[in-house]
């Protein structure tokens, strides 16, 4: 292998290997390299467990690269073997599952090194970081390292207790959190604040995204806008992001301004959405959720077009909703009230939704709907099942970010 000097693509997903051959550093027209199997660089036999990451430093032309199995990486035979790879769009980086084992102290400090110091270049577009078990964020992540950045997803960080600052990356589109197990609450540091920072007259956070999808997350409870961080003396309400509330006040706060889709699934303790989302996202087209079983009420965003809730157990109101046109409901046995939705012309409704329940609400969307249009409302049975709709149109997210 290692005397296949022009080679440019080597594609090692879906196999077992795990003996590789020393050298792969001759390869030097390599652009494409997917899961790279790392070893601990102690091993200088011809056949080798795995490669050393020193061995990438000299494939300067690498344009697509992930390295599998960086639980066994050396932190202190790594320093920049990725940041001068000016070529370099696309990136992912994965440790291996370790079952119900957890891992020792020793190996969290040292895949914490690790990560640290795989600092990528600034002309990364694509980054995937997967089941990572380290309890922190390398310092480089939110940074102008990243400032290229697009295309993010983090898979099962199920030790991290915090979300990363992200929220200032200037380019970033598409934002995929799935397993963030440790998390419960979600604030102005994720949106790229930070303590001691002054809130200016023009804050975004997320200028540029329009796909985020938050899954799996057990344990998060709050999402808060910077308004409910004010304390009245001054601090933030867990006594560390110093943000004053006249700033507050007086300045112009976006949050997520160009967002298309929001996705939650699978957060069964988070208790409302932040008012700021239903404020500054005139581009929203899209709310998904999915399985938030503490979510009482989902009322008073004045800019959503579709909304879909399926199997939210707790959600009792749907109110205040001026510009939905398209509702879906499935799986909400408590859902008491639906109501100020005026530009309603679909609603679908589960198999389980169709007597009982809706009777308590579908006759007076009814009557609204024919004193506003002069018609009935279209009321259809909506199955999860059917390729159209949230579906169909959620199918390119899915591709970039599955």
């Amino acid at each position: 292998m290692t005397l296949l000097t022009s080679l440019r693509c080597l594609n090692l997903f879906g196999t077992k290997i795990n003996q590789v051959p020393k050298g792969i550093g001759k390869l030097k027209f390599l652009t494409h390299l997917r899961d790279y199997p790392v070893g601990d660089g102690s091993d200088n036999a011809v056949v080798q467990g795995g490669w050393n990451l020193k061995e990438l430093s000299s494939l300067s032309q690498m344009r697509h690269l992930s390295l599998v199995k960086l639980e066994r990486a050396a932190h202190y035979s790594i320093n920049g073997v990725l940041t001068d790879k000016k070529h370099l769009k696309e990136l992912g980086l994965q440790w291996t599952a370790h079952g119900e084992v957890s891992y020792s102290e020793e190996d969290v400090s040292n895949t914490e090194k690790v990560f640290e110091q795989l600092i990528p270049p600034h002309n990364l577009e694509d980054l995937s970081i997967f089941r990572f078990f380290g309890r922190q964020y390398p310092t480089w992540f939110g940074t102008t390292y990243l400032s290229s950045l697009i295309y993010l997803k983090l898979v099962d960080v199920r030790s991290c207790v915090e979300l990363p600052p992200i929220g200032q990356l200037s380019n970033l589109k598409f934002l995929r959190i799935d397993g963030a197990h440790a998390v419960t609450k979600v604030g102005p540091k994720f949106a790229g604040f930070k303590k001691g920072d002054r809130v200016c007259n023009e804050f975004r956070a997320f200028p540029k995204l329009e796909w985020l999808i938050f899954k799996d997350m057990p344990n998060w409870e709050v999402w808060s806008s910077f308004e409910e961080e004010v304390a009245d003396d001054g601090r933030g309400a867990d006594g560390t992001a110093e943000i004053r509330k006249e700033d507050v006040q007086s300045a112009r706060l976006q949050l997520l301004p160009c967002l298309v889709s929001l996705q939650l699934v699978d957060c069964p303790k988070l208790r409302a959405l932040p008012p700021q989302l239903g404020e500054d996202t005139a581009s929203l087209k899209q709310v998904v959720l999915i399985g938030i079983n503490n979510l009482m009420a989902m009322e008073d965003f004045p800019l959503i077009p579709q909304l879909i809730i399926k199997n939210c157990e707790g959600l009792e109101r749907v109110c205040n909703l001026p510009l939905v046109t398209d509702l879906r409901v499935l799986g909400c046995p408590n859902l008491k009230h639906v109501e100020g939705l005026a530009s309603l012309q679909q609603l679908g409704l589960g198999e389980d939704m169709q007597q009982e329940i809706s009777s308590r609400w579908v006759p007076e969307l009814q009557e609204q709907h024919r004193q506003l249009h002069g018609e009935d409302l279209d009321v259809y049975t909506w199955s999860t099942h059917r390729t159209d709709g949230w579906f169909a149109s959620t199918r390119k997210a899915s591709d970039i970010l599955s």
